[in-house]
């Protein structure tokens, strides 16, 4: 094929690679803010100028067909190479700017990252940022995000990993609480006590302690669980009962005297404790205003 021909199909491969990574026509219109008939039109393109089917559909499902696999890898290729294009580019500018995109957990960003990331973009104007808070999972490929900053011992595997911080959880409670209840002394006692929990899921009832080479598991009931720390932190500030935070969540509280932490002695294990990590994708090139964001997020936790 001459490249008269081919270059027009250039974003028909394009758009046959989001659809693939999407698995819906629908979900690749709504990303590229185009009608799910125009991404159909330009798969059908694609079919007939290469003479091949590539994705065979039914009202249910799609997949790829044999053919369909091959021009599939091959294409998302050319999408890595055209990434790296772009990249190489942003990577000579002298001014970083450009386009950054960034996802982070909801407590941590409001309660740390906020400040910090309104310092950077009014130090770096021409970096056009964009921050999603979400706590679920972030595919930094298949959600098109430049960075994430989440809170872990397992970092993902294939990406570049920098460490900005480190965050352990503290268990507390209110001094009234534990005036009227009593300080528990052992992870076991936990169980006479009020306990406000996350309340995702039922794992979240189960505690883990850690001292040396004791483990123990305790079940924590109470009265309310929600899965928002301010609003637990509230109900322990009114001394409703005892609960796990992050640290960055409860460190103003603790270091007022509002709360006091419980079993210092013991390593409460569970979600959103580890490091704090700023993770990218692997690259030759890597775009300036990824490289000035990461550097300026660890400078300003080393700064804490």
């Amino acid at each position: 094929m001459d490249t008269n021909k081919l270059i027009p199909l250039l974003s028909e491969m394009a758009i046959f690679v989001n659809v693939v990574e999407t698995g819906s026509f629908s979900k690749t219109a709504k990303k590229l803010g185009v009608s799910p008939s125009s991404v159909s039109r330009s798969i059908t393109r694609l079919e007939n100028t290469l003479e091949e089917k590539l994705l065979e559909r039914t009202t249910r499902q799609m997949r790829l067909s044999t053919t369909g696999q091959e021009v599939y890898s091959l294409c998302s290729d050319m999408m890595h190479s055209a990434k790296l294009a772009v990249s190489a580019a942003q990577t000579d500018k002298s001014e970083v700017s450009g386009v950054l995109r960034v996802a982070a957990p909801k407590a941590l960003s409001r309660q740390v990252l906020m400040p910090m990331i309104l310092d950077f973009i009014q130090e770096f104007p021409k970096v056009s940022l964009q921050l999603k808070v979400a706590d679920h999972y972030i595919d930094p490929i298949g959600d098109e995000v430049d960075v994430i900053i989440h809170i872990t011992d397992k970092p993902n595997i294939g990406l570049i990993a920098r460490t900005l911080s480190q965050c352990r959880l503290v268990l507390c409670a209110s001094p009234d609480y534990l005036k009227q209840y009593g300080t528990p002394q052992h992870p076991d006692q936990i169980t006479d006590h009020n306990c406000l929990c996350l309340g995702e899921n039922p794992r979240d009832r189960i505690w883990d302690f850690t001292q040396d080479e004791q483990k123990l598991s305790i079940n924590a009931n109470g009265s309310f669980a929600v899965n928002h720390s301010e609003i637990r932190r509230e109900a322990v500030l009114r001394g409703i009962g005892l609960s796990v935070f992050p640290e960055f969540a409860i460190q103003e509280y603790l270091d007022s005297g509002q709360v006091v932490e419980v079993l210092q002695d013991w390593h409460i294990g569970g979600n959103y404790q580890g490091q704090v990590i700023a993770q990218y994708a692997q690259s030759k090139f890597i775009p300036g205003q990824i490289k000035a964001f990461v550097d300026y997020m660890q400078s300003k936790f080393t700064q804490q």
